[in-house]
């Protein structure tokens, strides 16, 4: 996928995005980088360093500029220290990207208080608290973007998901309310509502659904049947730059016409 924003759309912004390691996020990370973004990836834990350093390296073989900082956003503490150890070396942060989240596919009478618990603090709390710390810094700026990654399942459904989704659909609701209350403060908060990406946890899904009805995937004509990590860079850099400026509060869909189907 070609990049298709101008090399300086986000010149001189530091952009701290959750997860933008892996997945996802490493499409996000590329395309914020592509656009002259400074990139800042938040990794959850020591193994996943080495997602976050390669991501690093091809941004910087490009030119750009990455860095990445460990976190697990499901602790409020850490939440909280990291925002401010990339404030103390990077001096500000233009743009956040609740972009991190986990799904353990679990059938809805097997999911424990403890799986129902991770959820809710990665994909819900954690971008909460993020948030918090990032808004005091924002605000006296006057001018800041939020992005939160939600899912098209919360309002569609899904298998085995409704600890994931049930998070996901209070990330979006976090994200109309928290735009509401902060729009003066010239910082937009907005949303994505992600359909199903070629990343490994979907492919492996499709490929059990697959298996389990005995069905080919059937691909929708004139849309590709599953998005990429770039689709969502591309997504996240209109709502972190001054093109969206007169955008908040949205939810905004990038699936694939998932949520029409």
């Amino acid at each position: 996928m070609s990049h298709v924003y101008a090399s300086d759309a986000l010149k001189n912004r530091i952009v701290v995005i959750t997860g933008g390691g892996r997945g996802i996020g490493s499409g996000i990370s590329k395309v914020v980088a592509a656009a002259g973004g400074e990139v800042v990836i938040i990794y959850p834990h020591d193994g996943e360093r080495v997602h976050a350093d390669k991501v690093i390296a091809e941004i910087e073989s490009k030119g750009g500029r990455a860095s990445a900082y460990r976190c697990d956003i499901g602790v409020r503490a850490e939440c909280e220290s990291v925002i401010n150890e990339i404030i103390r070396d990077k001096g500000r942060i233009d743009a956040l990207v609740n972009n991190a989240g986990i799904c353990d596919f679990t059938p809805f009478e097997k999911i424990t208080p403890e799986i129902w618990d991770r959820h809710l603090a990665v994909n819900l709390s954690g971008p909460f608290y993020l948030s918090q710390a990032a808004v005091a810094d924002m605000k006296p700026r006057g001018k800041g973007a939020i992005v939160n990654i939600s899912t098209v399942s919360a309002y569609r459904g899904g298998d085995r998901q409704v600890h994931y989704i049930a998070s996901k659909g209070g990330l979006s609701s976090l994200t109309t309310a928290l735009a509401h209350e902060i729009v003066e403060t010239g910082i937009r908060v907005n949303a994505i509502l992600c359909g199903g990406v070629a990343t490994d946890i979907n492919i492996q899904q499709r490929a059990d659904r697959e298996r389990a009805t005995g069905k080919s995937w059937q691909e929708r004509p004139g849309v590709r049947s599953m998005g990429l990590p770039e689709d969502l860079g591309n997504a996240v850099v209109y709502l972190i730059s001054d093109a969206s400026e007169w955008v908040t509060g949205s939810l905004v869909s990038v699936d694939g016409g998932a949520l029409i189907s």
